[in-house]
Order: C-alpha cells, then structure tokens, then sequence
C-alpha cells in the first residue's frame, strides 16, 4: 500500500460522517483510521511526532468546516497518560500509530454531586494498527503510554471538536471528584 497524505484521509473521513447514524458512523470512521494506522501508511509532517515533557501531546491535523469532526494526532512520552475522563456527547475513533497504549474502561457506579465512585470495565493494550471506538454515554476512559522506553503516536476523530471534558481525580474511598477541564492544541 502507498502512503497517503492527511487530504486524502479527510477525503474518506468527510464520506463516512455521511453515513447516517453515528454507530455507523464510528464504524466506518475506525475503519478508514485502522486503513492509515500499518506503518508508513499516513504521511505526517514531524512537528506531529515531537513528545512533550510535563504532559502528552495534543495537536489539529483537521477541522472540518462544518464541525461535524476534528482530526488529532497524539503524542505521548513514556510514563504520560489521561486521568478518567469523557468526552461530552462526543463519539470517537482512537487508534496507535506507533507505540503501545493502555486504554482503561469504565462505567459510573455512583454520582453525587461533583464526585463519581467508577468500576473498571475492561483494560486492554492497542497496539500499533489498531483502533477503537467511544458512544457517548459509554465514553469513560483512561489511557496510559504505560512503557517505559517508547514514545506512542496516536490518531483521534472526534464527532466534533473536543475542547472540553470532564476529568476525574482520585479523592479517597473510591471516590473520583469531577472537574472540568478545558483543553487546547499544542504547537
């Protein structure tokens, strides 16, 4: 297979957001995301691969000028990962294009107020070329680049643009207090 630049990935992401229904929608999106994810599938220029210190990498390879999905390249050093978190009324397609990640899922057990008590789902590790997918409301998550040698480089599309979410810090007993957090690209 030959290499493809981000334009003709937005080619194939802007007919699969057509599809109807949004279970269609994120199963025709991780498809055209696992497409890209064999290695030296997707062409990226390098700013995208550069890792962070103090927090993962988080960097707009597309917006789509309607807003129906954004398009995130990200990168993460050994040892960095996510808190809990959400993505409000978001679905979304998450794939490795190099690296291992640790993806945790989990459900509510119990809300009041700005604290949730979770119970874990399922974990597993992607690897590179695989992808999954996130439907609100089951969208609880955390993800880790839990190896302590690598860097990871992941794609993310998400049904919109994902500026916000809330985040969940542990506070004892099995609590988790809620925050909103705001987000932004890195350069």
């Amino acid at each position: 297979m030959s290499a493809i630049g981000a334009d003709e990935l937005v080619r194939r992401l802007d007919a699969a957001v057509s599809a109807g229904d949004v279970e269609t929608i994120t199963r025709q999106v991780q498809n055209e995301i696992e497409n890209v994810l064999q290695p030296g599938r997707l062409r990226l220029d390098e700013r995208f691969r550069r890792t962070l210190q103090d927090h993962y990498a988080r960097r707009l390879l597309y917006r789509d000028p309607a807003r129906r999905y954004t398009i995130l390249v990200l990168a993460w050093a050994p040892g960095q990962g996510t808190p809990i978190h959400d993505h409000p009324n978001l679905w979304s397609v998450e794939g490795v294009l190099e690296g291992e990640l640790e993806v945790t899922h989990y459900t509510p057990i119990k809300e009041e107020a700005h604290r949730c008590k979770f119970a874990p789902v399922e974990s597993h590790r992607v690897v590179a070329g695989e992808a999954n997918f996130l439907i609100p409301p089951f969208e609880y998550h955390a993800l880790t680049n839990d190896l302590t040698d690598q860097p990871c480089l992941t794609i993310h599309a998400f049904g919109g643009e994902l500026m916000e979410m809330n985040t969940f810090d542990p506070v004892g007993n099995g609590w988790y207090e809620r925050s909103l957090r705001r987000v932004s690209y890195d350069a």
